[in-house]
C-alpha cells in the first residue's frame, strides 16, 4: 500500500478526531489541544463557543480532506502528487479554521467578550 495514502489517512482522521474532542469537551483553557487564540480566551463563553465551532469546523474539513486525497490518489497514480497535495491542504485547512472560527466569534461578540443580543 502506499505511504503517502497512509500519511493522508492518519492525517485527515486526526483532524476529525481533535474536531471530535473540541466539539464535546474543550477542556480548560490550559489544555493542550484547544483552540487558543486572544478572542477565544476572553471569557468562559467566548472560550466554549470557539471551541465547540473550531470542532465542527475540524470534523467537517477533516471529512473533505480524506475525500479529496482518496479522490487524488485514485486518479493519480503516482505518489509525489499525493504528499503535495496533502501539504498544501492541511496548511489550507488549519486557515480556513481558523479565519472562519474568529468570523464566527467577531459575529457573536464584541470586543470586551459580551455576547451581542440577537435581533
Amino acid at each position: 500500500m502506499n505511504i503517502y495514502l497512509l500519511i493522508s489517512l492518519l492525517c485527515g482522521l486526526t483532524f476529525f478526531t481533535l474536531g471530535v474532542k473540541l466539539n464535546r469537551e474543550p477542556g480548560s483553557r490550559d489544555s493542550l489541544l484547544a483552540y487558543h487564540t486572544h478572542a477565544s480566551r476572553r471569557n468562559e463563553d467566548t472560550w466554549y463557543e470557539a471551541n465547540n465551532f473550531a470542532g465542527r469546523c475540524l470534523m467537517i474539513i477533516g471529512t473533505l480532506l480524506l475525500l479529496l486525497l482518496i479522490l487524488v490518489e485514485l486518479l493519480m497514480k503516482k505518489s509525489n502528487p499525493l504528499f503535495y497535495v496533502l501539504g498544501i491542504s492541511t496548511l489550507v485547512s488549519i486557515g480556513i479554521v481558523y479565519l472562519a472560527t474568529e468570523l464566527h466569534l467577531k459575529r457573536l461578540f464584541f470586543r470586551d467578550g459580551k455576547r451581542r443580543p440577537k435581533f
